[in-house]
């Protein structure tokens, strides 16, 4: 997978000045006669071109503000941490919110990591978008701390500053995602690098993802195998034997979109000993995605996380197949 990337070339094009007032009418004219007959005998209309680059500024020439064209959704790459590269798979929604799972050690070949690591982050948090660049702020919190004990972001949060500039790619994802997250911890602030291209959706994998999925990577699982059932009206649940884990949890169309990410709440009881921590009540988002890049198939991805409010802070990323 390249991280290259370059801007869409702005598209370009005005009266010449030395038009004649005839020529000139004539030419609104035809225009208007053509606009009226669904655009220029493409079979599209000029209402439906997309805007030429990332963030583009609403075009007056048409009459009507066109929409800004902004990459939101599934993004998947590098993260960089000190001299090593980790796996990072984000979700982002047209309303600023973001997620972001940081794994273990990563060869950045365009594939999900499909394999718990021995310990991984999620970073939550809300952004703003204008012109291609995306900046806000969130959290980070450890995960797989019943495992993972000594992981410096279990039990408490660090706060985190986000920033990124975001254009299309033309590689085999449809944009790209560079910039840095900065995490402020005890030992000073560190600056993560990021390079994640955007994955693209797939029209079939929209609706509610209802089934039944082997979870591989969710904490709650690592002792014992858990099936993840989601009937067609978006309910969820799980049960684990090994951590006694119980999940009940609902997914609903996210109102901002994109459409294919929804909207997940989770209610997690019963998980015991060092699991105890992860009781309470979670929010997150959902999609399903590919197992790589290039592929097809349908993978469950669900990104969750509770406060301090509801016991020890935690976040779980989950991957069901």
């Amino acid at each position: 997978m390249s991280n290259s990337f370059s801007p869409l070339p702005e598209r370009q094009g005005a009266l010449r000045s030395g038009m004649r007032p005839r020529r000139l009418i004539f030419a609104l004219m035809l225009a208007g006669l053509l606009n009226a007959c669904g655009g220029d005998g493409s079979g599209q209309s000029a209402g439906a071109m997309p805007s030429s680059a990332p963030g583009a500024a609403p075009s007056s020439a048409a009459g009507t503000p066109k929409p800004a064209q902004v990459w939101t959704g599934h993004y998947v790459g590098a993260v960089g941490i000190a001299d090593r590269t980790y796996f990072g798979d984000a979700v982002v929604t047209q309303d600023g919110a973001i997620r972001l799972y940081v794994g273990g050690p990563y060869d950045n070949g365009g594939e999900l990591q499909m394999t718990r690591p021995a310990g991984s982050e999620q970073f939550v948090g809300t952004i703003q978008m204008r012109d291609g660049q995306w900046s806000g702020n969130g959290v980070i919190t450890g995960q797989e701390c019943a495992i993972d004990p000594a992981n410096r972001f279990c039990g408490q949060s660090a706060p985190a500053d986000f920033s990124a500039n975001v254009t299309s790619d033309p590689g085999c994802g449809s944009g790209y995602l560079q910039g840095e997250i900065k995490v402020v911890t005890s030992g000073g602030t560190e600056t993560w690098s990021l390079g994640l291209e955007r994955w693209g959706e797939s029209d079939g994998h929209w609706r509610v993802p209802s089934g039944q999925y082997k979870e591989v990577l969710g904490e709650f699982a690592s002792s014992s195998d858990v099936i993840v059932s989601i009937d067609g009206g978006g309910r969820l649940f799980f049960q684990s034997p090994g951590s006694g884990c119980v999940g009940n949890g609902t997914l609903a169309p996210h109102s901002a979109g994109p459409v294919n990410i929804y909207e997940v709440t989770l209610l997690l009881e019963s998980c015991r000993g060092a699991y105890a921590y992860l009781n309470g009540t979670y929010g997150g988002l959902e999609l399903v995605t590919p197992s790589s890049c290039w592929d097809y198939d349908g993978l469950l991805r669900i990104w969750l996380s509770k406060g301090s409010g509801d016991g020890s802070p935690a976040a779980i990323t989950m991957l069901g197949e």
